[in-house]
């Protein structure tokens, strides 16, 4: 368990897993998931380091640059929610995740941020995971 008292998973999540639930999407873990095997297995995979992401206007252009999310994105969260949900018409991939190092840094230093963060993403993990989609965000301690 963290200092926060959140669980937190030992194991490093399987990014090629379709969860079973939009909560279940979302991984606190002590141990990061090899990239090499989300590649493999065509995950389009967005690494963020949780000490470097300074409030919502940073997070949102990492999430957008690593996505790719088109011109018209507007950089709030309704707009990530809505980009999330429909990445697949620009962004082919067998599946999507983004993996925060330092994670628990980054809670620490904006909780608000981080909540938004993991409502938007089930917001949008519920379309993903109907169409049999791996979709996970995990933030690694």
């Amino acid at each position: 368990m963290s200092t926060s008292g959140t669980p937190v998973n030992p194991e490093a999540p399987d990014l090629t897993a379709v969860a079973p639930t939009a909560l279940r999407s979302v991984h606190f873990t002590e141990r990061a998931p090899n990239p090499e095997i989300a590649a493999e297995n065509g995950i389009r995979l967005i690494e963020l380091d949780g000490t470097r992401i300074e409030g919502e206007a940073e997070l949102m252009a990492a999430i957008s640059a690593g996505f790719e999310f088109p011109d018209y994105f507007g950089a709030n969260w309704d707009a990530l929610e809505e980009c999330l949900r429909d990445m697949g018409s620009w962004l082919e991939a067998k599946g999507y995740a983004i993996v925060m190092e330092k994670g628990e840094a980054f809670w620490r230093a904006d909780a608000d941020v981080a909540g938004k963060l993991v409502s938007s993403w089930t917001s949008a993990a519920d379309k993903w995971i109907a169409e049999g989609v791996p979709f996970n965000l995990a933030f690694i301690r």
